[in-house]
């Protein structure tokens, strides 16, 4: 019953989606008009679902899904893990979708009570998937070229290592100019003596001024001839519209593979 609310539901948030992924990949920012629209039409739809089927358990789904969602996301916003927009659609999708349509039977069969709880685990699924394509790129490079990953940085631990090479690639600092799509994870310093020292820094904050960083390293382009280490800036709107999909077609992947290794 009322399948159709569902479907308006669904559709609601893959166009809403859809857009502000077009905007993250062109620009890396999505007007806050996108949620303003979004949140209240997502809200209304699905307090009109509840009072039509007449379910008021739903109104403590809706309760929970929003609080736990939205917590996360802000929480990781603070973090510096998630940037404004991301925590944003997040919260969109707590409102709009806090549980599982019926329309849907995930071939995997597993869906969290909360259905954008799952939809958030599918989508930093997706986008932790992305270390593995970074890995091989990093090895080809090294067997290609036969240049060393971390020459200049033979100081820095060997963690702050692993983790530049799960994430990031090495770029020619003459070439990084004002390209946005890329984060540096290197800060460029002079001593007293004049020599330039570098310095990996791997935790990047989301909301760091990435122009301001890399018009800090562009200073040392015209007196050094090395590669440094960027990391790509991920439109994560995009993981997040691939999350929804895969919840509806597939279900919650980290569930499944949980209950899988419980059940070993």
């Amino acid at each position: 019953m009322y399948e159709w609310l569902e479907a308006v539901k669904i559709g609601l948030c893959l166009i809403f989606l859809s857009y502000a992924s077009w905007e993250d990949y062109k620009t890396r920012e999505i007007s806050n008009k996108v949620w303003i629209l979004f949140a209240p039409l997502g809200f209304t739809f699905t307090l009109f679902q509840i009072l039509l089927t007449q379910q008021s358990f739903l109104f403590r789904t809706l309760g929970i899904s929003f609080l736990v969602v939205s917590g996360i996301s802000v929480a990781l916003f603070y973090l510096g893990f998630f940037g404004g927009a991301d925590a944003k659609a997040f919260i969109c999708l707590s409102i709009t979708l806090p549980f599982g349509p019926i329309l849907f039977k995930p071939t995997l069969k597993f869906i969290s009570n909360l259905f954008s709880l799952s939809i958030f685990e599918n989508a930093v699924l997706v986008s932790a998937l992305t270390a593995v394509g970074i890995v091989i790129y990093n090895i080809s490079w090294r067997i290609k070229t036969g240049e060393r990953l971390f020459e200049g940085l033979n100081r820095e631990s060997s963690w702050k290592k692993f983790i530049a090479l799960i994430t990031g690639y090495k770029v020619e600092l003459s070439k990084i100019k004002k390209n946005l799509h890329i984060v540096p994870l290197e800060e460029l310093s002079t001593g007293e003596d004049g020599k330039v020292t570098r310095h990996l820094k791997v935790f990047v904050q989301a909301y760091e001024d990435n122009e301001e960083r890399i018009a800090r390293i562009n200073k040392f382009s015209e007196i050094l001839d090395v590669k440094i280490w960027v990391t790509p800036n991920l439109p994560f709107i995009i993981f997040i519209t691939i999350g929804l999909l895969l919840t509806l077609l597939l279900g919650d992947i980290i569930l499944w593979i949980a209950t899988l290794l419980i059940n070993f």
